[in-house]
């Protein structure tokens, strides 16, 4: 078989290859082999065969020369050359041939499949010296016996594998990875957190993401990065092996500019979650790619665009429309749109503050709708709507921080003029809630509340100084910073001072004896004062901190006092502290608990004809407050808490002139639960109904309601038809105050004398309209009763004790206003008022103007570099003292700033004139006081600068 198929091989005729001669020398050789095969010389016919395909190689000569070395017994060469015949061969009968040959001799030899990864090793078997035996894969036959294979690649290290056993008749296969011959690129990344590595091209595939350890052959190298929106210089470098080249990839943003205008300025622009400025602004350095813009301003909603930035290129945002949020939160102490409140609410916005440089909350109020001032150059305070008698302190009305009161527990004073703080600039808003706030704060907010609202936790960082003047004489400064730590966490801190040298004021005396009827009293209002305040917040956490001291003198007359005697003054400090916790438990539950601990501080000096007398007045106080707000339907809030407060300290001291000593402490406490329904049962319709319970170690329990209807009849309209309840508990002051001569206490055990809470019962009708988007008209109707009025009666010839009045004090009155919002950096508002407040039988309230009427203005004239204010209210006559009907003369006072930025600065100023046309009016004063009357200032200067950083 194997003659014939040799036979069959011989006839194919050789190929050509690189010449006739060479081709000629082969086919000489295959057939000396062919002869000599068929004699059986062997070993000769290899010979002649070997040299033959080593001239020209060709398969048949290959299986010729397998065939022979069958013959000779050698096997596993013979099996070699049958692998190299059958490789490519397209002839099935030739590849059924050489496959039954290798089955033929196959028990013979022993097999080694070589394979390597990557393949195209090339294969030595024991030493290379003998040459290679082909490139893997690889099949080997080899003798019984154990060998050493060699396997090399270029650009991979060199593997031996030592001592693999084969056997006859079987197969084995070997695996051999090869490993490059390489080193180490160690990539680093700059300018962004990572990016991706290509070797050598562009286009080339990612080899790894940087920071990256990448493994090359020895070598020149590019290494080039790709990153969306950044771009990088391609890094060449050298490899060599088995070393590590550290490089690094500098990536710089590939940015573009956004110009932002809104319709409102210095609204806050985010760019993806950064503060980028405030509008109008054009922000550069803006990578590219699809941005999320947010532009918010305090008091409006955002505003959120997704806008796309190419390189080099500006894209605009010009149509940037904020509208007005119009939230309180004093009303029903959640945050709430002003329509939805169940109370008469006007909001003092930043920009009037700023705009008109208020420097105490007294000026701020003045002109506000309902509320009228009193000052006697000794206390400024406020009163609502007829509630506010001379020297009363102000402890009808509430004044707030931020929710937390400020009204101290010896006085119940509301103090809102230098007393309070030395200026307004770490408040965002004013609210001012006119009507009974019992039902959530409890005793003194009879005739409405005050609530300074604090300046907001989104505000940039940044650090301030500023300083000014106003009245003339009364210098003030600052300093302080805003922090942010991170986005729910940072502090905000000032310290404040100021100081003046008082002015003249006339004083008309009321006996002047034989001296003139008028007389100048010389420094009046001369004070120092300073103080600090700040917050921090963390998470759901706030604290809030406040202290501030005032001393002054009083040449006026004080309570009987000797005019122009410096030696009359006093000293007042109050202190306050607090720490808040407000999770949203869930999307229909809020909670919040807070912590308080406050401090008061009075020392009084009074210099009478007949001696000086000395007096302190000391307050300390703490407690503690939780409240739940659940919305467990889309119209139905539930609102319920309580509150403890303890008064270790209340007390009262004098020196009298004689030398006697008296003290008076008189700690209580109390406890209160209230529980407020708001629902919504159809989209025109609010109800709100609520109830407090005070109990008090002092008093019998106290209840007071509050309810409210609040209707949508037509578009932008709604009506509020609101009504309840408040009470003022008497203070340590009224109760138990006495100078030892003219006043005894109104509080006598011995006596039988009692002295209890005033309230009052209170209704109102309130209509606005929206015309358009900026304009409001409002029209209101109000009557409130006031029992148990506390006032002072004789107690004796010559003396006088505070007395709940057995005559109701009642008051009625409307209101209308029109008010333009403040939008694009101007506002308009006009407020008329009548009130008629009267005792039984239908004696006029002293203090109290019939007429309230005021107008405001703000309009720029150069877009934020200058924008002109106007002010003006009408002091009407009041009535003066109980002992007649006179009242003081009615007066038109008009101020008039201009305020603005100077960007450049990064400052911000303010100027004006108080009073501008010098008007002379007066306010009453108590009757205790030398003068029935006290004077205004007349034409004023007002200054203030304030720079910033950034």
């Amino acid at each position: 078989m194997p003659l014939l198929l040799a036979s069959a091989l011989l006839q194919a005729p050789a190929a050509r290859a690189d010449g006739e001669g060479q081709a000629d020398e082969a086919d000489l050789h295959f057939d000396l082999g062919r002869d000599l095969f068929k004699q059986g010389r062997y070993q000769d016919a290899l010979e002649h065969f070997l040299a033959s395909n080593r001239l020209v190689p060709n398969r048949n000569v290959v299986f010729n020369i397998a065939l022979t070395y069958e013959e000779l017994g050698r096997f596993a060469d013979a099996h070699r050359y049958y692998d190299d015949a059958i490789e490519g061969e397209a002839d099935p009968e030739v590849v059924a041939e050489v496959q039954a040959a290798l089955q033929r001799i196959a028990p013979r030899v022993a097999v080694l499949q070589i394979v390597t990864s990557p393949p195209g090793g090339r294969i030595y078997v024991d030493r290379k010296d003998l040459g290679a035996r082909g490139t893997a894969p690889r099949r080997l036959a080899m003798s019984e016996g154990r060998y050493r294979i060699l396997v090399e690649l270029a650009g991979y290290e060199p593997v031996a594998v030592d001592d693999i056993a084969v056997k006859l008749g079987q197969s084995k296969e070997v695996l051999i990875v090869l490993r490059r011959i390489v080193g180490t690129v160690r990539v680093d990344v700059r300018g962004a957190s990572e990016a991706t590595v290509h070797v050598d091209h562009e286009g080339a595939p990612p080899a790894c993401t940087a920071p990256c350890d990448l493994d090359l052959p020895p070598g020149r190298h590019v290494l080039h990065f790709s990153r969306p929106g950044f771009e990088a210089a391609p890094q060449p470098l050298t490899v060599a092996a088995h070393e590590t080249v550290p490089i690094t990839a500098t990536l710089s943003p590939l940015t573009g500019s956004i110009l932002v205008r809104a319709d409102e300025p210095d609204a806050l622009v985010e760019i993806d979650g950064r503060s980028m400025g405030f509008t109008p602004s054009v922000i550069q350095g803006v990578p590219v790619g699809r941005r999320r813009v947010r532009v918010s301003l305090r008091g409006f909603a955002p505003v959120e665009r997704t806008i796309e930035v190419a390189a080099g290129q500006q894209a605009e945002l010009r149509d940037v429309t904020l509208a007005p949020l119009r939230e309180v939160s004093s009303a029903s102490r959640v945050l709430e749109r002003l329509e939805d409140a169940p109370a008469s609410i006007s909001v003092i916005e930043q920009q009037e503050l700023r705009a008109f440089g208020y420097p105490t909350i007294a000026e701020a109020l003045r002109g506000t709708r309902g509320v009228y001032l009193s000052n006697d150059h000794v206390v400024y305070s406020a009163g609502i709507r007829g509630l506010g008698e001379p020297l009363d302190y102000g402890n009808r009305l509430l004044v707030l921080s931020d929710g937390h009161s400020t009204n101290d527990n010896v006085l119940n004073a509301s103090f809102v003029g230098s007393d309070a703080r030395d200026d307004l600039h770490d408040v965002d808003h004013i609210e001012v809630v006119r009507g009974p706030g019992s039902l959530l704060y409890g005793t003194g907010a009879l005739s409405g509340i005050v609530n300074l609202v604090p300046r907001g936790r989104d505000e940039p960082t940044n650090a301030h100084v500023a300083a000014g003047t106003y009245y003339d004489g009364v210098g003030h400064a600052r300093a302080g910073f805003h922090y942010n730590a991170r986005k729910d966490a940072g502090v905000r801190a000032s310290v404040t001072g100021a100081r003046s040298d008082g002015f003249d004021v006339p004083v008309t005396l009321r006996d002047p004896g034989e001296g003139p009827p008028v007389q100048i009293a010389e420094r009046a209002e001369t004070f120092r004062a300073g103080g600090t305040s700040g917050r921090a917040w963390y998470g759901p956490f706030t604290a809030q901190w406040m202290y501030h001291t005032r001393e002054q003198l009083v040449p006026i007359g004080y309570v009987g006092t000797r005019l122009n005697d410096l030696g009359t003054s006093y000293e007042d400090a109050h202190m306050m502290a607090e720490l808040r916790f407000e999770p949203r438990l869930s999307p229909d539950l809020q909670l919040m608990a807070r912590a308080h601990v406050n401090r008061f501080v009075w020392r009084g000096v009074y210099a009478f004809e007949e001696g000086t007398i000395f007096e302190q007045q000391h307050g300390t106080w703490l407690g503690g407050e939780l409240r739940a707000a659940w919305t467990p339907l889309p119209w139905l809030r539930v609102t319920g808490g309580g509150e403890v407060q303890a008064h270790p300290e209340a007390t009262l001291g004098s020196v009298f002139a004689d030398g006697r000593v008296r003290t008076k402490p008189v700690p209580y406490r109390f406890g209160a639960g209230y529980l407020i329904l708001d629902s919504s049962p159809a989209p025109w319709v609010r109800l709100s109904w609520g109830a407090r319970l005070d109990v008090y170690s002092t008093f019998a329990p106290i209840v007071v309601p509050r309810a409210a209807i609040i209707l949508r009849p037509a578009p932008g309209g709604v009506l509020k038809i609101m009504g309840g309840r408040a009470f003022r508990a008497p203070s340590i002051s009224e109760q138990f105050y006495t100078d030892g001569k003219t006043q005894v206490p109104a509080v006598d055990p011995a006596r039988r004398l009692v002295l209890k809470p005033e309230s009052i019962a209170s209704a109102e009708i309130e209509y606005s309209q929206r015309l358009g988007d900026d304009w409001t008209a409002l029209g209101a109707a109000h009557a409130s009763k006031l029992s148990d009025r506390i006032t002072s009666a004789e107690d004796s010839p010559g003396v006088v004790r505070y007395v709940n009045s057995r005559r109701d004090a009642f008051v009625a009155g409307c209101d209308v206003e029109l008010r333009r919002e403040w939008r694009q950096g101007w506002m308009l508002a006009a407020t008329y008022g009548y009130q008629r407040g009267e005792l039984r039988r239908g004696e006029r309230l002293i203090n109290a103007p019939e007429h309230l009427a005021s107008f405001r203005g703000v309009v720029p004239v150069v877009e934020r570099l200058a924008a002109a204010g106007l002010r003006i209210n009408l002091e009407a006559p009041r009535r003066i003292g109980r002992s007649s009907a006179d009242e003081t003369a009615g007066a038109i006072v008009a101020d008039l700033t201009v305020s603005g930025e100077l960007q450049r600065f990064h400052s911000r100023y303010v100027i004006g004139i108080y009073n501008a046309m010098d008007a002379r009016y007066d306010y009453p004063a108590a009757e205790s006081y030398l003068s029935a009357t006290s004077r205004q200032n007349g034409r004023t200067f007002l200054a203030e600068l304030t720079v910033s950083y950034p």
